[in-house]
């Protein structure tokens, strides 16, 4: 057993990860995706240069409209990059703050690992702070649900509209019957060769891929979530120890865990809650943020909210030793009743001073602007510190 913040992204990362090229169709993703079972897959080039990423939900919401048409520059997103020596914990941060289901390391452009459910699961069964962990602290209890009779299409939006990847079926007494999940929602998809007035499915070959049943809404209203769902659920009647539900998972290729209390489910526990529950582990960089110039409460708390977003977010990642974050502001010139602000701001942390002026006539704009900036200038400090390093 080992500690997180032991771990490096290197002994995590996946080298040769699923890939698809720029050229294929969505119909060829969604069956690719659907066949090995994962909800997003890194797009790129001949030269093995990343392109992007399209994960389930892209394919989701485009799949209904011209898949054969639709380019995959229009559907995929970019995806946020971890460092070779970022550890377990900071890329459960970076997987959490960025909603993003696949993390990328680059170099040169070129896609040289990647970090998903599966890799932070194989990595958690041997970590410290998972052994002993009851799954009771991380589960969630208010569940929703869905019955084997209800309609298809009200479960894709519960899905989406609560951004949640797989929902518990229940029969009508209330037992635990199976679960609907995301790639549930792509194997409603199904490619075809044409589309008559009442459409009809093809084979897996097909170039294009609808609802069946004609059209999107047609397909959707006449599917019902048992015609769908899987019904081989991990269950536990008990909550586990971390490391024993790590390896529940694994043994069952499974994602989540079902507690049920005989056979009404009662919590799930999904690799996210781990990955949220590792993320915790992340030390807070306390920074001394020092206001000066400004008077109004309403005005200092805003500016503290702002910071505090930054610090939490992209700026924070990239500092390991913060010490105090200044504002200078000083109200210049003024416009009728408004004033235009100029901002002095300093940043103290392991690479020194990073000193930024900005100005504007809105303060929170300006002390974005003014962020931004500083933000862009630590991450080149931070790339020429590790230039100097593999030097």
């Amino acid at each position: 057993m080992v500690r997180a913040d032991s771990l490096d992204a290197e002994e995590i990362m996946n080298e040769n990860p699923v890939t698809v090229s720029s050229d294929q169709r969505l119909s060829q993703v969604k069956n690719l995706m659907e066949d090995e079972d994962i909800r997003a897959v890194p797009v790129v080039s001949e030269k093995d240069k990343l392109e992007g990423v399209i994960g389930y939900r892209d394919l989701i919401r485009f799949l209904q409209f011209n898949p054969s048409k639709t380019k995959l520059s229009k559907v995929m997103h970019q995806p946020p990059e971890f460092e070779k020596n970022d550890s377990l914990v900071d890329l459960a941060d970076l997987r959490i703050n960025s909603g993003r289901k696949l993390l990328v390391y680059t170099e040169g452009g070129k896609l040289k690992g990647v970090v998903a459910d599966r890799e932070f699961l194989e990595t958690f069964k041997d970590t410290d702070e998972i052994e002993n962990l009851r799954t009771a602290r991380i589960a969630e209890t208010e569940l929703l649900t869905v019955f084997e009779e209800d309609n298809f299409e009200e479960a894709r939006h519960m899905m989406l509209d609560n951004n949640v990847s797989r929902l518990p079926v229940k029969d009508n007494s209330g037992n635990l019957t199976g679960i609907l999940k995301s790639t549930d929602l792509l194997r409603a998809m199904v490619p075809r060769d044409g589309q008559g007035s009442g459409g009809t499915a093809g084979d897996r070959k097909g170039n294009e891929v609808y609802m069946s049943g004609g059209n999107e809404k047609e397909a959707m209203n006449n599917v019902s979530v048992n015609e769908l769902m899987d019904r081989m659920v991990t269950t536990s009647d008990e909550y586990l120890e971390g490391k024993d539900a790590v390896e529940l998972m694994l043994e069952q290729e499974s994602n989540e865990i079902i507690k049920v209390d005989d056979k009404y489910p009662e919590a799930i526990i999904t690799v996210k809650d781990f990955i949220n529950y590792v993320e915790s582990l992340k030390p807070s960089n306390t920074v001394l943020v020092n206001l000066i110039g400004l008077e109004v409460p309403e005005e200092k708390a805003a500016l503290h909210e702002q910071i505090g977003k930054q610090l939490r977010g992209s700026l924070g990642r990239k500092l390991e030793r913060p010490e105090e974050l200044s504002v200078h502001i000083k109200k210049a010139e003024k416009d009728g009743t408004k004033h235009r602000y100029e901002l002095n701001v300093k940043l103290h942390s392991e690479f020194g001073v990073t000193h930024v002026e900005e100005e504007g006539w809105e303060l929170l704009d300006a002390l974005d602007t003014a962020l931004d900036e500083l933000n862009t200038q630590v991450r080149k400090k931070k790339e020429k510190r590790e230039e100097r390093n593999r030097q």
